[in-house]
């Protein structure tokens, strides 16, 4: 019922994304109402289940061909299974064909540092026609965060701010090496607008310090008082 009322009709089995996570992509969508989204990793549909009310196109990609047979395609949504790197280029040259802005992008899928500056570096490429927000999933692991902080976000002129926190990651415990612990999760976000920015563009960690925190510990988590 919880889910029910919040996330109406939202897929949740096998969505890595906390609760927090999924209020915020809610809010940052129902702002922002995109007329064109593409989603670049789909997995078991969740973020696109959630997206898909509010967006008025969206082109979804993945390299897995399994995605399409994991849940029930929204009407309004074409699944791409194909790299990023040539698919995400097609994406918004298909959007620009049809004369619709891309508002929305969310990127979610290799988390390689390497991986997440192409795909980064794919969006900033795109020349908005309208103000347009970039998510990024789990901008609160180490590597991840090399990607976001790697890519040449001042090769658009169109790039005018990124807080790597708008969403701060947290410690994740996995169960199968004792306390083994990494630090996932967490939202960056970039907003792009068709004005250019004069001067250099505003890259903020609004979360660095805890960020810092949270990775000294995740390694022994023995150290962390008890609740």
């Amino acid at each position: 019922m919880f889910n029910e009322i919040l996330f109406p009709g939202v897929r949740h089995e096998n969505w890595q994304m906390m609760p927090w996570e999924k209020i915020a992509l809610t809010g940052v969508l129902s702002r922002v109402r995109p007329k064109g989204a593409i989603e670049i990793g789909v997995y078991h549909g969740g973020s696109l289940s959630l997206a898909a009310p509010f967006c008025g196109k969206i082109i979804a990609i993945d390299i897995d061909p399994e995605v399409p047979k994991r849940f029930p395609k929204p009407d309004n949504c074409e699944i791409w299974i194909a790299p990023s790197i040539d698919s995400a280029p097609a994406a918004f040259a298909q959007f620009e064909a049809e004369g619709i802005p891309v508002n929305y992008v969310l990127i979610d899928a290799d988390h390689s540092a390497e991986g997440v500056r192409r795909d980064i570096e794919l969006v900033l490429a795109y020349t908005p026609r309208e103000p347009m927000f970039v998510l990024m999933h789990d901008s609160g692991n180490a590597e991840t965060r090399r990607g976001i902080l790697a890519a040449d976000w001042a090769a658009s002129p169109y790039l005018h701010y990124v807080d790597l926190d708008f969403v701060p990651g947290q410690i994740i415990e996995h169960q199968v090496a004792g306390d083994r612990a990494e630090v996932w999760g967490g939202l960056a976000i970039a907003y792009l607008d068709p004005n250019p920015r004069t001067g250099e563009p505003v890259i903020q960690q609004s979360a660095k310090t805890s960020i810092r925190c949270l990775h000294a510990c995740a390694p022994d988590l023995s150290k962390v008082p008890a609740a």
